[in-house]
C-alpha cells in the first residue's frame, strides 16, 4: 500500500489517496468483480426499438445515490429525429467509467451509444445514430455541487478518436436548473441546455424535462407532452417509437 499525493493545477486542489496493487489475475482469483468505473469500455450493444405505448420503459431509471435533480428519466425537448429519452442511471454494462450510477465527486459520464441510457426518435436519422456510434461519443458532466447541483458544464469526447473537446471558447455546452417552467411542468425537474460555438451564444437552447420519476412512475403532464411530440411528424419517420442500445449482461 502506498500513499500518493494529489495536487491540482496551481495548487488549487490537494489531497492524497492510498493505493495498493497486486498481480494481474488477483481479482479473478478472489472472485471479485472490478468496479465498473475501472473496467475497459465494452463493445456497443445492438440497436433496439420500443413502442411508447408499452408499459415497461427500457431506459434505465436513475435513483439514489444520484442527486434528486438527476433521478428518473429525462426528455430532451424539440430534438426532432435526434435524442429522445436519456438517463443518469447506472451501473450499466458500458464500463469505461460511463453510467456508474453515482457522481464521482462532481463528475458523471454518459455514453450516447450506451447501455439503455440514451435513445433517439428515429433510427433512419443516420447522422445521429451512425455518427455517435462511429465516434463512440461520450458526454462528461461537471456539476457545481455534488449534492444539490444547479449548473453543469458538459464536455464531449470521441472515445474512438481519443479526443476530448474541453476548450470552452471552441465549444461551450452548459445546463442549468430551470425554475420558471414549474407551472408548465409541475412535478418535473427541468434543466435548460445552452450551446455556444466560437463564442456565439444562443445557437442551440432547449429544455431537458423529467418525464419519469426515480420510482419509475410517469410524471404528468410532462409524459403526455413527450408522447404527443413523439407521435408527431416532427419526430421523424417512425412516430411512436424510440431507439436505444442494449448490452446484454454476458456481453
Amino acid at each position: 500500500e502506498k500513499e500518493v499525493a494529489l495536487v491540482g493545477k496551481g495548487g488549487a486542489i490537494a489531497g492524497s489517496v492510498f493505493a495498493s496493487g497486486g498481480y494481474e489475475d488477483l481479482l479473478a482469483e478472489k472472485n471479485i468483480k472490478a468496479w465498473v468505473g475501472y473496467e475497459s469500455i465494452a463493445p456497443q450493444g445492438p440497436v433496439k426499438s420500443w413502442d411508447i405505448t408499452e408499459a415497461t420503459i427500457p431506459i434505465r431509471v436513475a435513483t439514489a445515490p444520484m442527486p434528486k435533480a438527476l433521478r428518473g428519466i429525462f426528455w430532451l425537448m424539440d430534438q426532432e429525429k435526434g435524442t429522445a429519452l436519456v438517463s443518469f442511471a447506472g451501473p450499466s454494462h458500458d464500463g469505461g467509467g460511463c453510467s456508474v450510477g453515482s457522481l464521482r465527486g462532481k463528475f458523471y459520464s454518459i455514453r450516447c451509444s450506451g447501455d439503455r441510457v440514451w435513445s433517439w426518435a428515429d433510427e433512419t436519422d443516420k447522422f445521429n445514430i451512425w455518427a455517435t456510434q462511429q465516434a463512440d461519443l461520450i458526454y462528461h458532466f461537471v456539476f457545481d455541487n455534488a449534492e444539490q447541483p444547479r449548473k453543469c458544464q458538459i464536455y464531449p469526447e470521441s472515445r474512438a478518436l481519443d479526443i476530448v473537446l474541453n476548450n470552452e471558447w471552441l465549444l461551450d455546452y452548459e445546463m442549468e436548473l430551470e425554475e420558471e417552467l414549474d407551472d408548465k411542468f409541475p412535478g418535473s425537474v427541468v434543466w435548460r441546455r445552452r450551446s455556444a460555438i466560437l463564442g456565439q451564444e444562443g445557437l442551440l437552447t432547449y429544455c431537458i424535462v423529467q418525464v419519469v420519476d426515480e420510482h419509475g412512475n410517469r410524471i404528468q403532464p410532462a409524459w403526455d407532452r413527450f408522447v404527443e411530440y413523439q407521435n408527431s411528424a416532427k419526430a421523424g419517420e417512425r412516430p411512436g417509437k424510440i431507439f436505444y442500445h442494449e448490452i446484454g449482461a454476458s456481453s
